[in-house]
């Protein structure tokens, strides 16, 4: 005789419902740290590896490698961007529904405090897309193919980038401390 434990249908519907439900945030949370492991990696990446390496070169071909590369890590980071604002809503979601948003004022507080270093993350990069990066590509397209050193007014917009880029640098391993703290409360 079987037992009553695996022949209960509601036994067998739960385990149904678990499943998927698991699955689901198991994979959301994944997203969620690989996508800001890519935002921030970039950023690592491109102040640490392939600025230095563009600077280094001539100063027209460092102009245009580093532009495309500004442009191919800004497209990176708006892919990245997006995906943590989705799957962080989802992740909030699926905590707040199992805990009927009960979930006390320290994840509360880890909570606001991790948007609004997120959220300053999001204005530096708006900056950096909206205001620089327009005057960068402009200032880099007219100069001259034999020019010896690279225009002021280029590596001035360059500065105010890289300025932005670095505080990005030093608060994403901060919110990502935020968002440990978060599965621990």
């Amino acid at each position: 005789m079987k037992s009553s434990l695996f022949s209960d249908n509601k036994v067998a519907d739960l385990i149904s419902k678990v499943r998927p439900s698991i699955l689901l945030q198991t994979l959301n949370q994944w997203i969620h740290i690989i996508s800001l492991s890519l935002w921030i990696g970039g950023i690592i990446f491109f102040l640490f590896v392939f600025s230095p390496a563009a600077q280094s070169l001539p100063p027209r071909p460092g102009m245009d490698v580093l532009n495309r590369g500004r442009h191919n890590f800004q497209t990176l980071s708006w892919i990245a961007i997006s995906l943590m604002l989705i799957t962080g809503t989802f992740n909030f979601v699926l905590r707040g529904v199992a805990t009927g948003f009960a979930l006390g004022p320290g994840y509360y507080l880890i909570l606001g405090t991790k948007l609004f270093l997120f959220l300053a993350m999001i204005l530096h990069h708006c900056f950096q897309a909206f205001k620089y990066a327009p005057r960068i590509a402009s200032l880099s397209a007219p100069t001259e193919p034999h020019n010896s050193n690279w225009p002021e007014d280029l590596l001035s917009q360059w500065r105010g980038w890289l300025v932005l880029l670095k505080i990005n640098a030093a608060l994403g391993p901060i919110v990502l401390l935020l968002g440990i703290g978060l599965t621990k409360t």
